[in-house]
């Protein structure tokens, strides 16, 4: 094909996709910015290794590339135009770019990683994850160029948020990682070891823990669980699980035939829909407010109207008993079959259009660009170690950093070994009569190969259990290995010349690895390596003051005040404070948090304060009306009407004492005070109102005096007034009586004559009365 035409093709297929804009770059380079169609998917196609891009618009083939060998199992993952060909069969990933299809070289950036392979774009980094052995790396999302050394990770499910936060759920644990800006959160147990599962919901992940049959929706900021909402799966029950994109809704289709649908924000899992009891179903996809299950038993996609939730088509789109592929891309519905050529389209009314992906006849027939197949997969398992043969010199190396400046220089007394292959025999003399030498070829035996030299490098010279090593072995003296087998001292193997691997416990473990060079002759070498306990990091709380506890992550604080952690380890701390104690302020590695709880990454040894303020006493109120006719005494102080409003402590004593003017005499309390007398106790609680009631007192009456002998010279009087409490005052004969008389009787003595004049006067704050009596005294001895 001429270049001409090779460049049309590039154009038309770019007009297919979108409209490519050209702008400036940094280096000089045009950048072709692809923005493509609404609608269109890359579908995989393992039995013939290619993947393709289908037009949902008009269900025809947009591009058609060979990304591996025929029966390859094929994943892809796509970001906006751009494909990702995971091979699971190989380990390797290949970038198919959206405007030119252009095909990039295979990479492994998990070394030994094959059916657990999977790839995760985001906007500028795509992770790549070892699903079954929990590993990741994060590769370049242009040329998948690995950035780093791969990491332990979760064994599990993994997506990505609208945020770019990868997250994923250990299975065997129960354990959720995220990573954010290349840091790895993670959050202990939050479903149950065994078996979960995490989806996107709304832009959220949310954790079905099914062994514990609930969904746990989890906060995309702070990596925080909500409360768990219960699920309604049988105990012996398979299920497939899915989430909206666009509302809060989770889709869990049950083996016994039924879709239900749970709303994460209310936590109500009540809307189920029946679909057909013992068939295979596969996980729910959503378009619009449509949900399409696919039947693996039938054949069929059964099509549910989510407003009026009941079926509204079941479609038939391949043949019964076969596994496919439902997905959706920009709304519209794709189906896939990956291992024939048998795809299409699902309409929002059940309409199928089916296409081809490839010709089944001729697969090769409307490729893009050149057939480059990813390397076939590498060899794994055991091997035994070669010896190394008499008088070889296969020299292992001690265990060694690798790092990016070069080889890990030879151990000190490690000789070097000479190159031999410059040595030949001494040339054979000629023969008698004989004017030339012989051919070379049939005179000299070839030249023997360098004795190979090698030494294995790891990414850490001090691992620990259940860490990701990369392992690589080298040959110092000639050609590099083209393959190698290893073991590593604990029952494990692996294959290539870079391999991966952990060790579950603490100890020291034999590494062997026995290299295959171009020219087929194999070397061991072996090392030991010492891996450590995996270290911890503490997290400590105080509580200045006291007042309350925190908790969370193995804090109960007080009395356990302090956990060891593995790094990482993302815990949620609560304060609660105690009945006289209020929230307060974080310090520490939470400063700046606010409200009760604070999310901490334990990934160093980390300090946490919380200060409880103390919690204001609840105050009381009591109002006193202001008096008429007198006053009200307050206990601890002041009076009514000067002060007629009291705040104390809510459950304090208080007294009260009616105090009346001298015109007035008290009556009676209201209020709070109502039925007691003068001096009046309370308990102060609440607003609470209190009056007194005076009486004006009336003027001075005398209703009776009455004087008479009282024996021999002395005489007594008996007066009687109303009303009672008055001032009294005797005059006798013009003299004061003394005030040790009784007001109301008056004793004295008579004259010389034996009679008495008498005057009383009677007075209040009324006025006063007087009245004038006389008296007789007896006489005789």
């Amino acid at each position: 094909m001429s270049g001409l035409a090779r460049v049309g093709l590039a154009v038309v297929a770019a007009l297919l996709l979108g409209v490519i804009v050209v702008i400036g770059s940094d280096d000089g380079e045009p950048v072709r910015d692809v923005r493509l169609l609404s609608g269109a998917a890359w579908l995989t196609s393992s039995k013939v290794g290619q993947v393709t891009l289908l037009d949902g618009s008009n269900v025809e083939v947009a591009a058609q590339v060979q990304v591996a060998p025929a029966g390859n199992s094929l994943e892809v993952a796509q970001q906006g135009s751009t494909a990702y060909a995971v091979d699971q069969t190989a380990g390797t990933v290949r970038r198919v770019d959206g405007g030119t299809f252009d095909l990039s070289e295979p990479r492994s950036p998990i070394p030994d990683a094959a059916a657990g392979l999977t790839a995760v774009p985001s906007r500028d980094v795509v992770y790549t994850v070892d699903k079954r052995r929990g590993m990741l790396a994060y590769t370049d999302p242009k040329n998948l160029a690995p950035r780093g050394d791969a990491v332990t990770f979760a064994a599990g499910t993994a997506t990505i948020d609208d945020n770019g936060t990868l997250w994923a759920i250990d299975a065997r644990t129960g354990d959720l990682s995220h990573v954010r800006d290349g840091k790895l959160n993670i959050r202990r147990q939050v479903a149950q070891p065994g078996n979960s599962e995490l989806v996107m919901v709304n832009g959220r992940p949310v954790v079905v823990d099914i062994a514990g049959r609930k969904a746990i929706s989890i906060d995309s900021d702070t990596g925080r669980p909500a409360d768990p909402i219960e699920l309604p799966i049988g105990a012996t029950e398979s299920v497939q699980v899915s989430g909206s994109r666009h509302d809060d809704r989770l889709y869990v289709v049950l083996s016994r035939g039924v879709l239900n649908v749970c709303d994460v924000a209310a936590g109500d899992c009540g809307k189920a829909i029946s679909l057909s009891e013992g068939n295979a179903f596969g996980p729910a996809v959503e378009s619009g407010n449509q949900v399409f299950v696919p039947d693996y038993k039938t054949g069929q996609v059964w099509i549910i109207d989510m407003q009026r939730s009941r079926v509204i088509a079941k479609p038939t789109v391949l043949t019964p008993d076969v596994r496919f592929e439902l997905l959706v891309r920009d709304g519209v519905v794709f189906y896939n079959d990956t291992n024939s050529e048998r795809a299409g389209v699902i309409q929002l009314d059940g309409t199928v259009v089916n296409a081809a992906k490839y010709d089944a006849k001729n697969p090769a027939r409307g490729l893009n660009g050149t057939v480059t197949p990813s390397a076939p997969p590498r060899q794994t398992g055991s091997s035994q170690a070669v010896p190394p043969s008499r008088g070889g010199s296969v020299v292992p190396t001690q265990v060694a950093q690798q790092t990016s400046v070069g080889q890990v220089p030879v151990s000190p007394g490690q000789p070097d070994v000479p190159d031999r292959s410059d040595l030949s025999d001494p040339p054979t003399p000629l023969a008698s009569g004989s004017s030339t030498p012989p051919p070379s070829s049939s005179s000299s035996p070839p030249p023997t190969p360098a004795e190979p030299r090698l030494e294995i490098t790891m990414s850490t010279t001090t691992p620990t259990a259940n860490q990701t090593v990369t392992l690589r072995v080298n040959n110092l003296n000639g050609d590099q290995p083209v393959s190698a087998q290893w073991t590593f001292g604990d029952g494990g193997t692996g294959g290539g010349t870079t391999t991966t691997h952990r060790w579950a416990t603490a100890g020291s473990y034999m590494i062997t690895v026995v290299a295959t060079l171009p020219d087929g002759r194999q070397a061991p070498t072996s090392v030991t390596v010492n891996v450590f306990a995996v270290p911890t990091v503490r997290l400590a709380v105080s509580i200045p003051g006291g007042g309350g506890s925190v908790s969370g992550g193995g804090i109960d604080c007080p009395p356990t005040c302090s956990v060891d952690l593995q790094p990482n380890t993302q815990v949620t701390l609560t304060a609660r404070p105690d009945a006289t104690h209020q929230l307060g302020s974080w310090g520490g590695a939470c400063s700046g948090s606010s409200g009760a709880s604070c999310d901490v990454t334990v990934d160093t040894a980390k300090n946490v304060t919380y200060t409880f303020e103390s919690r204001p006493v609840p105050q009381a109120t009591l109002t006193i009306a202001s008096p008429t006719g007198g006053r009200i005494l307050i206990g601890g102080g002041g009076t009514c009407p000067s002060t007629c409003s009291v705040t104390r402590n809510a459950g304090t004593s208080i007294q009260l004492t009616a105090d009346p003017a001298n015109d007035r005499t008290f009556t009676s309390w209201g209020g709070a005070c109502a039925g007691q007398g003068a001096t009046c106790s309370l308990t102060m609680t609440g607003q609470q109102s209190v009056s007194a009631t005076f009486t004006l007192i009336d003027p001075p009456v005398i209703t009776k005096l009455e004087c008479g002998s009282l024996g021999r010279g002395t005489f007594q009087c008996e007066l009687a007034t109303t009303p009672a409490q008055v001032q009294v005052r005797w005059v006798v004969d013009g003299f004061a009586v003394p005030d040790e008389n009784d007001s109301k009787f008056m004793t004295h003595r008579c004259g010389s004559d034996n009679q008495a004049s008498i005057t009383v006067t009677v007075s209040n704050a009324r006025g006063s009365v007087s009245r004038d009596s006389g008296s007789r005294c007896e006489t005789g001895s």
